[in-house]
């Protein structure tokens, strides 16, 4: 790790929240993203994740949204604060990062959001109205309260996986409800990969219900997807964030 990548404890409402900064080398200001983690919380995954960001130029926040407790018990609380609307401990804390990232670092204004399976659904449901420029969206899902108000959401680029059998139709549904509505979108389904395609975990950071979950979900690491989509939304932040 070096001066431009390191850990942060950022005050929230609730106590300091851990989080992974990543500074571009070159100078400010920059727009910066924030990137939400998936069910295995903060990883070395997650913080490969908010080096590439930054590596083209995106100041990069990767808050540990299960730092509070368990990772079981985290995950729980805030999946059902999900599942209810857009506010709770996990949507304070995100926006207590993007609070802090504009009052201490030389930033354009524009800040994205982008997340992946669990962090999915929370770069869908801050995507309208929570001052977000552009969402990216890997294999996220959207409770049903969400999509009345994906109407007024910010620009959105979404990668799914064909063989995920937990979000047949999610890939389509989003790109008719969005192009319908006239938001600016990039939704691609890649086909013979599954769920979390873009997400590389070492051994040590899983267990067994994540191995079985994984199994169900077709779960599996996919290089030549992952490059195409960290393209695509490298493209669309550019255009929206740039």
């Amino acid at each position: 790790m070096n001066d431009d990548a390191f850990l942060k404890s950022i005050p929230g409402k609730q106590g300091d929240i851990p989080t992974f900064i990543s500074v571009p080398k070159s100078e400010g200001p920059w727009p910066a993203v924030i990137v939400i983690h998936d069910a295995l919380g903060m990883t070395e995954d997650l913080r490969n994740h908010a080096r590439w960001l930054s590596n083209s130029g995106y100041l990069s926040a990767a808050p540990d949204l299960f730092h509070w407790g368990s990772r079981a018990s985290c995950l729980i609380k805030t999946m059902k604060e999900l599942a209810k609307g857009d506010s709770g401990r996990a949507f304070d804390d995100i926006a207590s990062i993007k609070e802090w990232l504009l009052k201490h670092y030389d930033l354009s204004g524009k800040i994205g959001i982008m997340g992946f399976c669990y962090g999915g659904g929370f770069a869908l449901a801050l995507a309208p109205n929570h001052g977000y420029s552009a969402s990216a969206v890997n294999y996220g899902a959207i409770a049903d309260w969400g999509w009345e108000k994906l109407s007024d959401s910010c620009p959105i680029v979404a990668s799914y996986g064909q063989k995920d059998p937990t979000l047949k139709g999610q890939a389509s549904k989003l790109k008719n409800h969005l192009t319908q509505h006239g938001i600016p979108n990039d939704i691609k389904e890649y086909e013979g990969v599954g769920h979390g395609f873009m997400n590389l975990h070492k051994a040590e950071d899983t267990t067994w219900i994540f191995k079985f979950l994984s199994w169900v979900s077709k779960t599996k690491f996919d290089k030549n997807a992952t490059t195409d989509a960290q393209k695509r939304i490298l493209n669309f932040f550019d255009a929206h964030l740039k």
